[in-house]
């Protein structure tokens, strides 16, 4: 067993499969650097145990995750503290460490996925979403780049046109959609995701996991070979973002309830 506790990430081992839960409803499952450290220990256990053969991602209190801390974010540009690279980096990393990982990885979604949360949907191997949930790529909303590989991986499954649109426009789009367009494996009714995310749970977690393995290291390499590099550029486009004025507008906005101002600066 994993003997550690996290502040807001949630660990448990049972039949197999490992539950990594984000346990921080009040901000709606928020991503800190932090919390991407706590992600990544446990990720690291579950490679390493012989007994986890499954691992599901899953928000607390009804939000798969908000993705970054946007009032958080304020407070620190208030105090002229601005995101630093290493910040970036932590968290390309968790997804390439989730994306890689050879054990089937299962995203319970319920509620929000947004930012972060979306590209950590799509980092997993099967994403099962309520229909209604609610999902944003919602970097360019406050002044940013997507970051976390979403460029990357949703070009892939999208295509580029819907990516396009999607990224720039910073719009809400449902779990139905989002499985419509290839961005997740499924969305079912609320009342059916228990059950359904169960089946997977069942299959994944008692099928041949040698197999498995080899299947997710022949799609890596075929279809994901360029996802680090990607997530390196990020660093740099989100740097230099983190530090325009546009970037300081959109966040005093997203806290003050108003609409934005943009310099384009």
């Amino acid at each position: 067993m994993l003997d550690k506790t996290f502040e807001f990430v949630l660990f448990e081992e049972k039949e197999n499969v490992g539950y990594i839960t984000l346990n921080n409803p009040a901000q709606m499952n928020a991503v800190t650097a932090e919390v991407t450290r706590d992600l990544i220990t446990c990720l690291e256990y579950c490679e390493q145990s012989e007994d986890i053969r499954c691992v599901v991602l899953r928000g607390a209190g009804g939000n798969f995750s908000a993705g970054g801390n946007v009032k958080a974010m304020k407070e620190r540009l208030d105090k002229g503290i601005n995101t630093a690279k290493a910040g970036i980096r932590i968290g390309g990393e968790f997804i390439m460490r989730l994306k890689t990982i050879s054990k089937p990885t299962i995203a319970w979604i319920e509620g929000a996925a947004a930012g972060v949360g979306c590209s950590m949907a799509m980092a997993c191997d099967f994403s099962i979403a309520c229909e209604d949930s609610k999902f944003i790529i919602a970097f360019v909303n406050i002044g940013y780049v997507p970051d976390g590989g979403i460029t990357y991986m949703l070009t892939k499954a999208a295509g580029p046109v819907k990516a396009m649109e999607l990224m720039m426009s910073g719009k809400k789009f449902s779990g139905k959609e989002a499985a419509e367009w290839g961005i997740i494996t499924e969305a079912v009714p609320a009342e059916e995701q228990e059950a359904v995310v169960q089946k997977y749970i069942k299959k994944y977690s008692a099928g041949p996991s040698v197999a498995y393995a080899q299947i997710k290291k022949l799609m890596l390499d075929s279809c994901y070979h360029d996802l680090n590099a990607c997530m390196q550029n990020e660093v740099t486009a989100q740097y230099i973002c983190s530090r325009s004025s546009d970037h300081y507008e959109a966040v005093s906005a997203f806290c003050e309830k108003r609409k934005p101002n943009f310099s384009g600066k």
